[in-house]
């Protein structure tokens, strides 16, 4: 019984921590939350040129 709530807990907690780093780096857009955003060689500026 205890086993259950504890693993129930766990499952759910690390769904709405995941939801919630998903929204959070949908938020920011394409190229901010990139992991390799300060060294990136691609056109995202060039990108956001053509967007504004």
């Amino acid at each position: 019984m205890i086993f259950t709530i504890i693993a129930s807990a766990g499952i759910f907690g690390y769904a709405g921590w995941t939801l919630s780093r998903y929204v959070r780096k949908t938020r920011q857009g394409k190229c901010a939350a990139c992991s390799l955003n300060q060294s990136c060689q691609t056109a995202c500026s060039d990108m956001m040129k053509t967007v504004s």
